[in-house]
């Protein structure tokens, strides 16, 4: 049977790729939401790309017409040994059920038979290295010269990230299949992870590497190579495409995979399909926070646990020695376990917000108090610091902004003005606390700090300990909420407050704040200025809501 699968179907929902091959479902059009959701990733490919293309001995292919001819030009760079390529198409590989292109291709070591070596790249909007001390398995080079790697001492690849990778090793699979591989199964993600000068940079890992833990029947998991894990899920894709294409809609056995609800289905065209068939207690569908993954799901289905209602009642500690060896492949299973299963009594009995501590919360107050929070832009640049100062006087907003795009000096000086603020005001109110949810504005501040070193904003960074009160900390370790324990789910359903805006969130507020800027229209710029200054004094105000809400449980 002849069919290809693209490089996205390995790391994403199998129950996509069976109602895709499955004749009797209908063609659904193109998913606009998946664009959209695509849309900041495709920007910042776009801008990488552009700064990988303006270096020497590069092919821009990302124009070169239909799908054949890009595919011939392609072969013709592979053959010449071309440094990198961009925007190339990769011969399908009908055996393997492969088609796709990278974004770039790099010129490695040979092929073992002496042909020209290429690796595969990918760009991600986001940062796929973290902090480990010892760690010696990655390299990393920058835009202007991608051949040119060097080590990348005491950091390793985030796990969680490993979908990426999946595409990656899909891409190695096809310079496998037309003879351009590399002796040296090396791949790069060109994430956020920046260089000194603010550039990002690739990240090259050795999909030889065994480090992505996965279950395993014998050991309950196993550290297996990022290729080990591709090969396995693309077979097992491979298998239900098969058995897909075979159903007539006539006597046709139970599909081999059931929809499950996870993060994709939000932009999945095929979800209006799947969720007829997903009860409406189901546990993929109702616990939202910190979800079990499909294998955890599946297992208690062995186990006859499928809805909310069955989880609720069942006995924990009888079903753990089953539970856990097929688990063994995440951390802390047991407690995700029991942690579900309290989240399944509460929404059996309607509670969203569950005290579980017994000492009194001991949130600390002052005569003098500021709540803090601050708006960012779609690039992480902080545009406006909101504060609600409470004194004898009584509570009033005040806001540091500036509806511009900002960066670099302007920033610094913008958080300047807040930090001189908070500075006068601590000289005359020596018990001034600064509370704020979550590390957000602490990171943000130090980081401008970090970046500048401004004294001002250094002397600012110094209240941090003794004046800066994180509520999110009292929250977290008294309480448990059924849909997680954000500023917005606490406030208003445990302190009983309410935004204005009817749609409050950070990523609106993104929105907002470049209707702000970009507007063409002065009242429509206006409206949405006034539109985000309400939507962060709310913010602040939801704060000092949680705050009183919380010190009234120990009057």
């Amino acid at each position: 049977m002849s069919f290809v699968l693209d490089a996205y179907s390995a790391r994403s929902c199998p129950v996509k790729t069976f109602n895709t091959f499955d004749p009797t479902l209908p063609d659904l059009p193109l998913d606009e939401s998946l664009r959209e959701a695509f849309q900041g990733g495709s920007d910042f490919r776009d801008l990488v790309l552009e700064r990988v293309v303006s270096s020497e001995g590069v092919v821009d292919l990302r124009a070169e017409g239909t799908w054949a001819e890009r595919e011939a030009a392609t072969l013709a760079a592979l053959g010449a040994g071309t440094p990198v390529i961009v925007g190339g198409v990769l011969p399908l590989d009908l055996a393997g059920h492969r088609s796709g292109r990278p974004d770039a291709l790099v010129r490695g070591a040979d092929t073992a038979e002496g042909a020209p070596g290429y690796w595969p790249l990918k760009v991600k909007p986001y940062r796929v290295r973290e902090k480990q001390l010892g760690s010696a398995t990655l390299q990393t080079s920058t835009l202007a010269n991608l051949l040119a790697l060097r080590p990348l001492p005491d950091l390793r690849y985030r796990v969680y990230r490993e979908g990426v990778l999946l595409e990656l090793a899909h891409y190695w699979r096809l310079l496998e299949s037309c003879g351009f591989a590399s002796s040296e199964p090396l791949a790069a993600v060109v994430g956020d992870d920046r260089s000194e000068g603010g550039d990002p940079t690739a990240t090259w890992v050795d999909l030889s590497t065994k480090f992505i833990r996965t279950y395993s029947k014998t050991a309950g998991h196993k550290l297996r190579s990022t290729l080990e894990r591709y090969d396995h899920e693309h077979r097992f894709r491979v298998y239900v495409a098969e058995n897909a294409a075979q159903r007539t809609g006539v006597d046709d056995p139970p599909p081999v995979v059931r929809p499950i609800r996870v993060k994709e289905c939000e932009w999945c065209a095929w979800w209006q399909v799947c969720r007829p068939q997903i009860d409406d207690d189901d546990l993929s569908l109702r616990i939202s926070k910190a979800p079990l993954d499909v294998r955890e799901l599946q297992t208690l289905l062995s186990l006859g646990i499928k809805t909310v209602a069955e989880l609720a009642v069942a006995d924990v500690e009888a079903i753990l020695p089953a539970y856990l060896p097929q688990t063994g492949h995440r951390d802390r299973a047991e407690q995700r376990l029991r942690q579900a299963a309290r989240r399944a009594r509460m929404l059996a009995n309607g509670v969203d917000l569950e005290r579980v501590s017994v000492e009194p919360i001991g949130v600390p107050r002052s005569a003098v108090e500021v709540d803090l929070d601050i708006e960012t832009a779609e690039d992480g640049s902080v545009y406006l610091w909101g504060a609600l100062l409470t004194d004898a006087e009584g509570t009033r907003y005040m806001h540091f902004s500036q509806f511009e795009h900002i960066s670099g000096c302007r920033e610094t000086a913008l958080a300047k003005q807040l930090a001189s603020w908070l500075l006068e005001l601590a000289e005359r109110h020596p018990d001034l606390l600064v509370f704020h949810y979550s590390d957000y504005e602490r990171v943000h501040l130090q980081r401008l700090a970090d970046r500048s070193d401004d004294p001002t904003l250094r002397k600012a960074c110094d209240l941090i300990r003794d004046r800066f009160v994180d509520l999110f900390g009292f929250v977290r370790d008294n309480f448990v909420g059924v849909d997680g324990l954000g500023l917005k789910i606490v406030a208003t359903r445990g302190a009983g407050f309410s935004w204005r805006d009817e749609e409050p969130g950070g990523l609106a507020s993104q929105t907002w704040f470049k209707d702000a800027v970009d507007h063409q229209s002065e009242s429509a710029r206006d409206k949405a200025r006034e539109r985000v200054l309400e939507y962060n004094e709310d913010d602040v105000r939801a704060t000092l809501a949680v705050r009183n809400w919380l010190t009234a449980f120990d009057a």
